[in-house]
């Protein structure tokens, strides 16, 4: 009971210093295009500026940094997107867990494999995959409630990490899992960014008291929250934040080098993004 209270106190702690770090900037975004679409689902970028955008029937469209339409896809999970990860710009990695099912594309969005979560590895049911490194897969399973990476050549499980025994809750909604810098990042809505190394081992949780996704970029966390987009250092612990326009009610984000995309279900607005940001 007295470790439970020490937790909550520090996270309370953290909350409090975080909000007393964040201040509001006047910073006005300036918005450079912006394209309306039905039901827009998850949104990303590359290096290279290209922004992909699903839909909720699982429809992929990509647009290149000025606005302009250069392909869509009927992709073969037909389904919603759980997981979009464009980071790498040699190719796309897709997820659906409604389907059980993923699938890499070139940039250019030509199939490179599609394969079942089944097919490519033993396990119960996947809410979240994302791809690692070295081709591997992290997947967490909710049938055992375990972290796991798997090697898809050989399709071993060469990690594992119980996620029970370190986050008490019985339901977990995990609405982010990315690996990025030999860093694995697995957000829980409305309870914070859990942070582990390359092996599963866990770090550090950063709370985030919402259910929208985060953005991983270098040592920063960028998330919409209360109508602000805040950059937190997960390293130092640094934070900002500048707003954003309320009446739109964004909730989906994306980075490029350039710009900031903000998207609701119904509109993806690109905006000039700031060099302090």
């Amino acid at each position: 009971m007295q470790l439970r209270l020490i937790k909550a106190f520090s996270a309370s702690l953290f909350l409090l210093c975080m909000a007393n770090n964040v201040c509001g900037q006047d910073t006005k975004l300036t918005k450079l295009w912006e394209v309306s679409l039905s039901g827009i689902d998850k949104v990303a970028t590359n290096n290279r500026g290209e922004i992909f955008v699903t839909n909720n029937q699982g429809y992929l469209f990509q647009y290149n940094a000025s606005g302009s339409s250069v392909n869509q896809l009927a992709t073969s999970l037909s389904a919603p997107v759980t997981n979009l990860d464009a980071y790498n710009t040699v190719n796309i990695f897709l997820f659906s867990a409604a389907l059980q099912r993923f699938e890499f594309l070139d940039r250019f969005l030509n199939p490179i494999s599609s394969l079942s979560i089944n097919e490519a590895i033993a396990s119960g049911w996947v809410s979240q995959a994302c791809p690692g490194n070295n081709n591997s897969l992290w997947v967490y399973d909710e049938s055992d409630l375990n972290l796991n990476k798997y090697n898809l050549t050989t399709n071993e499980l060469v990690q594992a990490q119980a996620l029970n025994t370190l986050i008490q809750q019985n339901d977990l909604k995990v609405v982010l899992l990315k690996e990025r810098n030999n860093l694995l990042f697995l957000q829980i809505a409305e309870d914070g960014l859990y942070i582990f190394d390359n092996l599963a081992n866990f770090i550090e949780k950063i709370p985030l008291d919402t259910h929208n996704r985060s953005v991983i970029e270098g040592d920063y966390v960028y998330v919409i929250q209360e109508g602000q987009l805040i950059k937190i250092n997960y390293l130092t612990k640094e934070s900002k934040s500048i707003a954003i326009p309320k009446e739109s009610n964004f909730e989906k984000l994306g980075l490029s080098s350039q710009q900031i995309l903000l998207a609701n279900e119904k509109v993806l607005a690109v905006y000039k993004r700031p060099k302090d940001l």
